[in-house]
């Protein structure tokens, strides 16, 4: 997923300024600004490249990119944006390195002594002195003014216990077909339900999910980030892991981005293939659909498409789906599901007040659906959409489409 500087060239030179990108992207549908959108950025990385003196303009506009794909997705000359977008920030970074909070962070993603893993669970220890919980949504708020943080941004409740921990004593049957399961970083750490959820309905259809404790995050959010060196080393060491295991073919990963990040890697095993698990269970669907057996869950449910399943890998009728297997007549579409919520790995944190303009339209469009349930394949998107239902006050709660499947099949 990083360009060499000809590469990078050859892309610029194939962008004819067409402005079809104006049409799709979230950000200039917000500012307006001719330099936010794809073929203004091109523009200026065009002008500037290679050179060692950075404007603040060019910075700015580099910066100002959710790396969502849209463009992309509506571009008839195939210019690969992103990747040229994520090179120029490299070469950013080369120059100027990365800003304090996301060095420290992604310090925690490489460091085996002290671990996003340890940190996670020190910070589950004390985030009640700090944080409240939500009374209608899985979250927290700040309990006490907190600089950079209003009273509306909602983290995650942090587990004393992640994935790994809970799949210790976990007893696996040998004699069942064998497939790795890549949790994420959100779902390892963060949201190990998640994974226990995926981990069943996996079971329920006859396979042994082998979730290696080696794995590494994914790179996605450091590759966006201009980190080019952190990036590097956590693909080697998931690499190493996917050598370990060549015998198992299937990988699959209930995380959009996790899932578009692994599908770009160099030099995977022979046959090794990456799946979503909406992929997965598709293949699969006769199987899952005896399991389900025209079982419906009551709730209204709508869905949100991740810019890395949809335009990234390309996947919506899977998801789709799964969802009707699911929900049945109960799974009602929502206006534009394929726009970006806001999320953007950091950006959301970076650019608070221009990420709730763009997820406004995402609570918008799910609150005219009348939707109890507001789903999604990423951990990232399901976390910002729980922020906007708790600005817009809305009613609905999130989850993802696997914890709904794992919900019917234990009631089944």
């Amino acid at each position: 997923m990083t360009m060499t500087q000809s590469e990078i060239y050859q892309e610029l030179k194939k962008c004819v300024k067409c402005g079809a990108c104006m049409a799709v992207c979230p950000i200039y549908r917000q500012t307006g600004r001719e330099e936010m959108v794809a073929r203004g950025k091109l523009n200026l990385i065009e002008i500037i490249h290679n050179n060692r003196e950075l404007p603040e303009a060019w910075i700015e506009a580099v910066d100002h990119c959710l790396l969502c794909c849209s463009c992309e997705e509506n571009c008839s000359k195939e210019v690969k944006i992103t990747e040229v977008i994520a090179a120029a920030r490299i070469h950013q970074t080369e120059i100027k390195g990365l800003n304090k909070v996301k060095k420290g962070a992604f310090a925690l993603l490489k460091n085996r002594i002290f671990s996003i893993a340890k940190f996670v669970k020190l910070g589950s220890l004390v985030q009640w002195i700090l944080w409240r919980r939500l009374p209608r949504h899985s979250g927290l708020v700040r309990r006490l003014p907190l600089p950079g943080i209003d009273e509306n941004m909602v983290v995650p409740i942090l587990p004393r216990r992640n994935l790994d921990d809970i799949l210790k004593k976990r007893k696996i049957n040998p004699q069942l077909p064998s497939l790795l399961f890549f949790p994420g970083c959100a779902t390892r750490y963060l949201q190990p339900q998640m994974g226990l959820d995926l981990i069943f309905v996996l079971e329920q259809l006859g396979f042994n999910p082998i979730v290696p404790t080696e794995f590494n995050c994914c790179g996605m959010v450091t590759w966006g980030a201009g980190d080019a060196a952190t990036n590097t080393q956590l693909k080697e060491g998931n690499l190493k892991v996917f050598n370990d295991n060549a015998q198992v073919k299937t990988v699959v990963t209930g995380c959009a981005s996790c899932g578009h990040a692994l599908k770009e890697y160099d030099n995977l095993p022979q046959e090794c293939e990456i799946l979503d698990i909406s992929e997965f269970l598709f293949r699969h669907k006769e199987k899952l659909e005896q399991l389900v057996a025209g079982r419906n869950l009551t709730r209204k449910i709508t869905y949100h498409d991740p810019c890395h399943l949809r335009k990234g890998q390309g996947i919506t009728k899977e998801p789709r789906w799964l969802l009707k297997l699911i929900a049945g007549e109960n799974f009602i579409e929502m206006r534009h599901p394929e726009r970006c919520c806001g999320a953007g790995g950091t950006f959301g944190l970076t650019h608070k007040e221009l990420s709730r303009k763009i997820l406004k339209e995402k609570t918008d469009a799910a609150d005219a659906t009348g939707a109890e349930i507001v789903t999604s394949g990423c951990p990232g998107c399901l976390l910002q959409l729980t922020e906007g239902a708790v600005v817009a006050d809305s009613s609905w709660q999130t989850e993802h489409p696997l914890s709904l499947l794992a919900e019917l099949l234990r009631n089944s």
